[in-house]
């Protein structure tokens, strides 16, 4: 029933009806002009129903160990990268968690067993209605407001992207005489922002979460299945990084 519902969702549905059109027109030996229909079947069908898109995400996802809350290293500052939230003016908590949380609850996990005196949480800017709503300011009024959590956790206030979170920490960490800091940001997104930090002047120890690729999931991963939009959701992760890899090596961020 679970496999049948694939076809039911608009990416199913479409591969679906893509895959017998194809089917019936060579049938039919009339295989002019499918070409171009057929490599967009093919590009759907390779990123979508194989796994390697789970694979391209492990190339990023292994660039540094995965690592236990307790076998953290201890340092001078947790920092939560932004991306986990966005601020709603609809939410009871005025604040929308997206699949990303794991970001918020592993830097939550490393501040409550003392691997560091303070947690700084970074994000985006979001406009409404000519006024300027900050996702780190959120974070942290969800955590200490509606959670009352009483630890030492700071928003660095509104960024423009991890370029400018890494400034305004190494700002901060110049101000406050920080040695080091634990990173948590993404595994796929970990080897950009410790190319950023350190380029920065920041000397990060990476603490990778919120892992994607079904290498790193448990359960075993079959070699074809059917479409998933989980995969098209994984291939757009990858791409982002790649773009922004080479965005921040041509600005000289990295």
């Amino acid at each position: 029933m679970k496999q049948l519902l694939l076809f039911v969702q608009p990416l199913g549905f479409a591969w679906l009806l893509l895959t017998v059109w194809l089917g019936w027109r060579f049938w039919k030996k009339e295989r002019r002009g499918l070409l171009l229909p057929f490599a967009a079947w093919a590009v759907l069908s390779l990123f979508s129903c194989t796994p390697l898109t789970a694979w391209l995400l492990l190339g990023l996802e292994d660039k540094y160990p995965s690592i236990k809350v307790a076998d953290a290293p201890t340092a001078d500052a947790i920092i939560c990268l932004g991306g986990s939230a966005a601020p709603s003016l609809t939410e009871p908590t005025r604040v929308n968690f997206n699949s990303n949380v794991d970001r918020v609850t592993s830097s939550l996990g490393l501040l409550t067993q003392g691997k560091a005196p303070v947690m700084i949480v970074t994000g985006g800017a979001y406009k409404e209605k000519g006024q300027w709503y900050s996702e780190a300011d959120v974070v942290v009024a969800y955590l200490k407001e509606t959670l009352k959590l009483t630890l030492p956790i700071e928003s660095l206030g509104r960024c423009a992207d991890t370029h400018d979170e890494a400034v305004k920490i190494a700002a901060l960490a110049k101000e406050r005489s920080w040695n080091n800091v634990l990173l948590v940001t993404s595994a796929a997104h970990m080897p950009r922002a410790v190319a950023v930090f350190t380029k920065a002047g920041v000397k990060v120890q990476p603490i990778p979460c919120d892992y994607i690729s079904s290498f790193k999931m448990m359960g075993d991963d079959s070699w074809v299945h059917l479409p998933q939009l989980g995969s098209i959701q994984g291939i757009t992760s990858w791409l982002h990084e790649m773009i922004g890899w080479a965005v921040y090596k041509w600005r000289g961020w990295i």
